[in-house]
């Protein structure tokens, strides 16, 4: 089986005997005597011909980004060779009677789990590369679809939730490059292609599961590269320091607002300088503003972050008081249910299936991803949101806040959308041209001009929109 240009699969320990049938498929383990795979074994053959390409042109785009992200997207690469040996033993091995549960293949999955574990790492300790934030987010969001081989019965819809995280971030990698480098456009496409390919070779050869050989050996005689003697390379150190953490002390200061006063403590009268001359000379002055806070007056300065809250209470989810949590997922919806998301700060939110309502209020730095609404999506008094909506809602509220983008599937074009006391607003919608990926940015309009007209009986006040060209 010919394998794509610049991406070779990692060749078996042991070369394959000069007799081998022809078309045998380029990287899989010796499989022994006992039950020898088919050379033709449709889901091997299938992974080489649908998913190899498409991981191929990823890598190849990635080189061409920025080291860092070729760095990821070669973790990548690991992690679904992973997937590929499972493949590959499933082909040739029959399925253990405890299933997924069973504690062999549980074994056999842990070097995937470390390899996924890597790739998400790649973000989480580079979060001071703000020009690659997105592009590393992209794909610590989408590569857990790799986990696919662990999901019973539907693994493709579980793949395809994947694609929706990631593709929140990859429009803002679209969105942000569009004008400046295409070649950041391509490479965001390149990533979802993978996924739209990994998702429709599984939907073809393992709609149900991993797909195993009825007649194939037990699984705790197959041996593979990936159940060598040779352990795993070992995780990254859980204490890896994270280069953004002092900022993200001073910006949790700052964004307290009007509560960053509630720490000072108030000065006596006796040492205010303006009713008591005799204080003015420097070494007086200096020692009563640089004098700690009474110790029997500590309430203020105890003050701790509230306990963050994710809680569903008869038909209503709270998510409330989180920081910096990179993905908040809300699953098990119903359609009755409404989401209520309060105070939260540099946080993404993920709202699976069709639910009533969700309300976003005070909140900073917010992302949220919803599927289908029945009714709307309300933002009041909120601070940089985003929002994608990749079903669709009726109506979107957008209350005295400052800063948001908004993003809306094809459906989204017939969405109301209101505003009040607002500024900064921009929607994203699908490109008119058609190409897959490409959105069009819609600012929304924050200038009324009035003049005022008099009637016979009583004076009136006539509103209209004012926009900016250029």
């Amino acid at each position: 089986m010919a394998q794509s240009d610049g991406l070779p699969l990692e060749q078996p320990e042991a070369a394959a005997p000069k007799d081998a049938a022809p078309g045998a498929v380029c990287g899989v383990p010796e499989a022994g005597a006992e039950a020898p795979m088919a050379p033709d074994a449709p889901a091997v053959a299938a992974w080489n011909e649908e998913v190899v390409p498409a991981l191929s042109h990823f890598q190849s785009l990635s080189a061409q980004v920025a080291p860092l992200v070729s760095q990821q997207a070669e973790l990548v690469h690991q992690a679904l060779q992973e997937v590929y040996e499972l493949v590959v033993m499933a082909s040739t091995c029959k399925k253990p009677a405890q299933g997924i549960q069973s504690s062999e293949l549980q074994s056999r999955l842990q070097p995937l789990q470390s390899a996924l574990q890597k790739v998400i790492k790649v973000r989480d300790q580079n979060r001071d590369a703000r020009d690659l934030l997105n592009h590393l987010s992209t794909v610590s969001e989408g590569i857990p679809a790799a986990g696919w081989v662990a999901v019973e019965p539907t693994p493709g819809p579980y793949i395809n939730d994947m694609k929706d995280s990631a593709q929140f971030y990859a429009n803002r990698v679209i969105k942000d490059m569009k004008d400046k480098d295409a070649t950041h456009v391509q490479w965001a496409r390149a990533f979802m292609d993978l996924l739209e390919a990994l998702r429709t070779y599984v939907m073809a050869h393992h709609r149900t599961g991993l797909t195993w050989n009825a007649q194939g050996k037990d699984l705790a005689a197959y041996k593979s590269r990936s159940s060598a003697p040779a352990p795993p390379a070992p995780p990254a150190p859980a204490t890896a320091p994270a280069p953004a953490a002092s900022m993200d002390a001073v910006f949790s200061q700052i964004n307290q607002g009007e509560g960053i006063t509630r720490s000072l403590r108030k000065v006596d009268p006796s040492e205010m300088t303006h009713k008591n001359p005799d204080l003015r000379t420097h070494g007086v002055v200096q020692d009563a503003v640089s004098k700690p806070a009474p110790a029997s007056k500590p309430a203020n300065l105890s003050v701790k972050k509230r306990t963050p809250v994710k809680a569903l209470e008869g038909n209503k989810w709270t998510i409330e008081h989180f920081e910096n949590e990179s993905h908040i997922v809300v699953d098990g919806t119903e359609i009755g249910q409404t989401v209520n998301i309060f105070h939260c700060q540099n946080c993404v939110i993920e709202i699976k299936g069709k639910v009533n309502a969700v309300s976003l209020l005070s909140c900073t730095k917010t992302s949220v991803l919803l599927d289908t609404l029945v009714s709307s999506l309300e933002v009041t008094r909120c601070n940089a949101f985003a929002a994608q909506v990749t079903g669709y809602t009726p109506t979107i509220l957008i209350d005295s806040t400052d800063g948001g983008q908004v993003y809306l599937s094809e459906q989204g074009l017939q969405t109301e959308i209101i505003t009040a006391k607002s500024s900064s607003l921009n929607v994203s919608v699908p490109a008119a041209n058609g190409e897959p990926g490409e959105l069009e940015e819609i600012p929304l309009p924050e200038q009324i001009k009035h003049t005022l007209q008099r009637s016979s009986t009583k004076s009136l006040a006539h509103s209209e929109v004012v926009q900016h060209a250029g």
